[in-house]
């Protein structure tokens, strides 16, 4: 695991990083959410050692990590680079051994890469006649070529099309299952819901919320329509387990609430009387947080 204690960074009278503090665990996607104001780079940075933290420490498996001990970490920033002349394969095997592991096994680790996210018939094309969508799948190969111990990526989900982002995340969740934290910084709210296990919520250099997933989205609320409102109210009320009823406007025909558990919901709601709809309501994170910052 990577933990963060109390991370800060200034640069005259601006605060871009304030006690920061997480843990971002072994086999788990971790994304850092929050506006481009919101101190992700220069997060993603410190971590990276690419700049010096003013406070606090970054330690992996309780070890302090000081200059150069970044090695074995996969590294892929917000600026992207590359070779346009150079060839996939070579560019992947090249950045690969910058790492410090053996020609063969970054050319294995290149060609299995390839083949996982479909560009086995790309590896001989220079990397210029590729799509936006191919080249930000070649990064991702890249950044995970060395087997890398952490693997930390800015803009995370940038120039990914639906198809690049269905296999790049399948490549991260699997390489994150082979104990290794892996770190998402961004700004698409609804890609770190989908495909993170925790999520920090990042503003203007503070943590505002952190946790896992399910834990930020909280327990769903329901929803009911019914020909009579103040009625279906009334009996919601009176129901043990049913608790935050609220009508809607008057010209929505429906009644929100909460239960202790989904079977408490819908006994309750058997019991009242013309009955158009009934679903359960979870606000997305973005709903949830992304108003408060």
């Amino acid at each position: 695991m990577l933990t963060l204690k109390e991370v800060s960074l200034r640069k005259g009278k601006r605060t871009y990083l304030d006690e920061v503090s997480f843990t971002a665990e072994a086999g788990r996607i971790t994304a850092i959410v929050g506006t481009r104001s919101a101190g992700r780079t220069e997060l993603v940075r410190i971590i990276m050692g690419l700049i010096a933290a003013d406070e606090g420490t970054i330690e992996l498996e309780d070890f302090e990590l000081d200059f150069g001990d970044r090695q074995n970490f996969g590294y892929l920033p917000a600026e992207r680079g590359g070779y346009p002349n150079m060839r996939v394969l070579d560019q992947i095997v090249y950045l690969a051994r910058l790492h410090g592991i053996t020609l063969g096994a970054a050319e294995r680790n290149a060609l299995t890469l390839l083949g996982h996210l479909e560009l086995a018939d790309r590896g001989y094309a220079p990397l210029k006649n590729l799509s936006g969508a191919e080249i930000a799948r070649v990064d991702i190969a890249a950044t995970l070529a060395a087997d890398p111990d952490v693997v930390v990526i800015d803009d995370a989900f940038a120039g990914l099309d639906a198809a690049s982002l269905r296999l790049v995340t399948s490549l991260l969740r699997a390489h994150a299952s082979s104990g290794v934290p892996v770190i998402l910084a961004t700004d698409d709210w609804e890609a770190a819901q989908t495909f993170a296990d925790d999520v920090i919520i990042l503003n203007q250099g503070k943590v505002t919320a952190s946790g896992s997933v399910e834990k930020l989205l909280g327990e769903p609320h329901y929803r009911v329509e019914t020909a009579d409102t103040e009625a279906a109210a009334s009996a919601l009320k009176s129901r043990k387990g049913i608790s935050d009823v609220k009508t809607a406007g008057r010209e929505d025909s429906a009644v929100s609430f909460s239960a202790d558990d989904a079977k408490t919901a819908a006994a309750a709601v058997a019991e009242l009387k013309n009955v158009k709809n009934f679903e359960s309501v979870r606000p997305t994170l973005a709903e949830q947080y992304k108003e408060a910052l």
